[in-house]
């Protein structure tokens, strides 16, 4: 699974985070307090690909990819709106997926990227990587989390997005936020299931710790705003559209975040925990992240570890 540029252009935006992270007694069908073109209670269907069947038989039991196949291949940066290339710009590749304050081998390596754009890694053939975008005058500081590298030689990696400050900006008029950036980060995502294909009809619950973050009213254009998107635009009832992407704005920062993704499995059902990865939220940032099913090798302890063993996995 890639973020194509059509994909990313409705990636677009921030979410906001909190409330208790584990709490499977949350009524999923309360109306959010967001924009919204239609009134009455929000209701759940089920949970659908485009094209395609769902396929979530792994929920609970997938681990994390594992290979120790080198593949190279360049990976491209670019800039999210305008798909124009981010050049001469630092970036940390972490071959663990995990983002730490310094980088440092053997698991990162930091590059600058050429005149394209463009850098050349080798890395394990389809392993979960991350990186880290330094800000400049190109981009705002940009992390991201769970992105699988190429399987085979010849391949396209997916391309690496960074987010100017105009595009915050406008971001931020199209959901009726303006970015406190100063105080909070954003955040941008995308539910898919066991095939990597996206996830419509899913709502996305982002926490900072054990609190949920929730959107504020409409008036309150400082406060938190989580939504998914249709195309670019955010969905009338808060949930994934067909690209299967969700997205908020001032989220507190943290370095204990985590998103879970929520669905109706079965005609009449209610809303199910079937996705989680935990991150980090930066002051002024974009976190960009891929909500992949439950899995059984979550840290001991974690709070997707939690979440999982609370929804009976």
């Amino acid at each position: 699974m890639g973020w194509n540029a059509g994909v990313v252009r409705s990636l677009c935006a921030v979410v906001a985070i909190g409330a208790s992270g584990c709490n499977t007694t949350q009524n999923m069908t309360t109306p959010d307090t967001g924009p919204r073109e239609d009134a009455g209670p929000i209701v759940q269907p089920l949970v659908a690909t485009v094209g395609g069947t769902v396929d979530l038989s792994c929920v609970g039991t997938a681990t994390l990819p594992a290979s120790t196949t080198p593949v190279t291949a360049t990976l491209h940066i670019i800039e999210f709106l305008s798909m124009a290339a981010i050049t001469g710009n630092g970036i940390d590749i972490f071959t663990n997926d995990v983002i730490t304050d310094t980088c440092a081998a053997p698991d990162c390596t930091h590059y600058n990227t050429d005149a394209s754009g463009d850098l050349t890694l080798t890395l394990s053939s389809g392993n979960w990587f991350a990186y880290r975008l330094s800000a400049s005058g190109q981009t705002a500081p940009v992390i991201s989390y769970d992105l699988p590298w190429i399987t085979t030689a010849g391949e396209t990696p997916m391309p690496a997005y960074g987010f100017s400050p105009g595009t915050i900006t406008a971001v931020g008029m199209l959901f009726n936020r303006t970015f406190q950036a100063d105080r909070f980060g954003s955040m941008s995502g995308r539910a898919v299931d066991c095939a990597q294909h996206p996830l419509a009809n899913v709502r996305a619950r982002v926490f900072v710790g054990d609190t949920e973050v929730l959107t504020g009213p409409l008036a309150d254009t400082a406060s938190p705003r989580i939504t998914g998107l249709e195309g670019t635009a955010p969905t009338r009832n808060s949930l994934t559209g067909q690209s299967g992407n969700f997205v908020g704005a001032n989220i507190p920062p943290s370095e204990d975040a985590h998103v879970e993704t929520w669905a109706v499995r079965t005609a009449g059902g209610e809303p199910e925990l079937i996705g989680c990865t935990q991150t980090r939220v930066l002051i002024g940032g974009i976190t960009l992240a891929i909500v992949s099913p439950l899995r059984s090798d979550y840290p001991a302890g974690s709070r997707c570890a939690l979440a999982a063993a609370a929804a009976g996995h």
